[in-house]
């Protein structure tokens, strides 16, 4: 099946790039179409490139499994950390961050929304980080698929293949609604059909979003606004924001950002805590957004907590990672001094913050200077803030560039699946000429489609 992937973007490259191409009048009709559904980012249309990202049936199936055990173990650690005092001191959580954590949020799985960044090579797929705490892109990822729709229907080769789409903005609906029912368990007098709000700071490059998120939602029937966390007051036993009662809320706001401006969002904070809203994703899902978390999941001392399925799909996708510190450490069954051996093998391995993100703060050993290498990693390993992992293999894919014609280039490529309350719901690209794979930092996104010839379902 992989061949047959190999050979359907084969398909599509010679026909964006035949002298004859309409594809330079295709991608603008594309990217007018972003700007018109609001799909944008810092007001021009969402980078992206005019092909999808093809997966096989078997790798789609291959994702859902491993994307819904490892949510599975990484809701298991939450509670884990919340439980056992040698978790927390691996993790080293500020007092506050502490203090957000233990807000019980009265619904069962705390991972609400979350996506989970990786490569995959081939059926091989290896979890880099986990975006835990309040990722974005569900309806971003909607449009840009229903754009791509209709481009691609122009392209007859396609009409031999079944190409799979998902509506990601509905199954983040449903989780919310299921999140929401939960706690209504436990606070009968919220009504059945709340008030959202969808709360982050004002002018973001990605608020457009906020917007499509807020249509789809009202087109559900449920009134949403869209506010900060400032604009938050407790009158009485109420959360109002803008003058509107708030019964649900969707924080997009990250949490580091939030404790940052602390002073501020009194009252957004103090709401949750005494559960005057429903709050998804609640703060303790920030726990699993470390990049210190790789390390725990490979931790034999707590792999009592999963079942055997959990077990053998983190062995085969988390890749070696340990908190960088002035430790002992295994690698390939020898004991190691940490320090020495992160200095000695910087081509096989990566060094980042663990509470970055955005791509910020990563460093590659293989195309990082030997001085500068030892320098961040002598500067930061006191801290133990940072974390040293192996390096994966980065999966290329040749995709078109048009400038006017089409340019054909081999670009990296990392896969980026969601989950909603641990239920796989589908999956976005990233595309970028550098080796960190970031939008902010100069990348593009791109769908990523499960496709089957339709004479192979016959």
């Amino acid at each position: 099946m992989i061949d047959q992937m190999a050979n359907l973007n084969l398909s599509m490259l010679v026909e964006l790039s035949r002298d004859n191409s309409d594809a330079p009048a295709q991608f603008e009709k594309l990217n007018q179409f972003l700007i018109r559904r609001r799909c944008t980012f810092s007001g021009e249309p969402m980078p992206t490139l005019l092909k999808p990202n093809f997966i096989s049936p078997k790798q789609n199936r291959i994702l859902q499994h491993t994307v819904e055990k490892i949510s599975s173990a990484l809701n298991k650690l939450i509670k884990l950390y919340l439980e056992d005092q040698k978790v927390r001191s691996i993790m080293r959580f500020s007092k506050i961050e502490e203090e957000l954590f233990k807000i019980e949020p009265h619904y069962s799985f705390a991972l609400v929304i979350s996506r989970l960044d990786a490569f995959m090579n081939d059926y091989e797929i290896k979890f880099l980080e986990f975006n835990c705490d309040s990722p974005a892109g569900t309806a971003f990822s909607d449009v840009l698929e229903e754009g791509f729709r209709e481009i691609m229907n122009s392209y007859s080769f396609l009409g031999q293949w079944k190409l799979e789409y998902i509506n990601r903005q509905e199954l983040f609906f449903q989780a919310l609604r299921s999140c929401y029912k939960e706690f209504r368990q436990a606070h009968p007098h919220f009504p059945e059909k709340p008030t959202i709000a969808i709360v982050d700071w004002d002018d973001l490059p990605t608020a457009d979003e906020f917007v499509l998120l807020k249509e789809f939602f009202e087109a559900k029937g449920l009134k949403t606004i869209i506010t900060s966390p400032q604009r938050f007051r407790i009158e009485g036993d109420n959360m109002v924001a803008d003058g509107e009662k708030v019964d649900l809320i969707y924080r997009r706001v990250i949490t580091r950002e939030l404790i940052e401006k602390f002073d501020q969002v009194q009252d957004f904070v103090n709401g949750a805590k005494n559960h005057l809203a429903c709050m998804c994703n609640p703060f303790r899902s920030f726990i699993v957004g470390n990049k210190k978390i790789l390390d725990l999941l490979t931790d034999q001392r707590f792999h009592h907590i999963y079942d055997r399925d959990e077990l053998e799909v983190i062995r085969k996708t988390i890749p070696w990672t340990r908190v960088l510190a002035e430790v002992k450490a295994t690698y390939n069954g020898y004991l190691v001094d940490l320090h020495r051996f992160v200095i000695d093998n910087k081509d096989k391995l990566v060094v980042k913050a663990a509470s970055s993100y955005g791509g910020k703060d990563v460093f590659l050993g293989c195309e990082t200077e030997q001085q500068t290498w030892e320098a961040v990693v002598d500067k930061h390993i006191a801290s133990e803030e940072w974390v040293v992992q192996e390096y994966v293999s980065i999966p290329q894919e040749i995709f078109p560039e048009i400038d006017g014609k089409v340019n054909l280039k081999l670009k990296k490529v990392n896969i980026n699946p969601f989950a909603f309350n641990g239920k796989y719901g589908g999956t976005i690209s990233r595309v970028s000429d550098k080796s960190i794979i970031n939008v902010s930092a100069g990348g593009g996104i791109v769908p990523t489609m499960s496709v089957v010839r339709k004479k192979d379902l016959e």
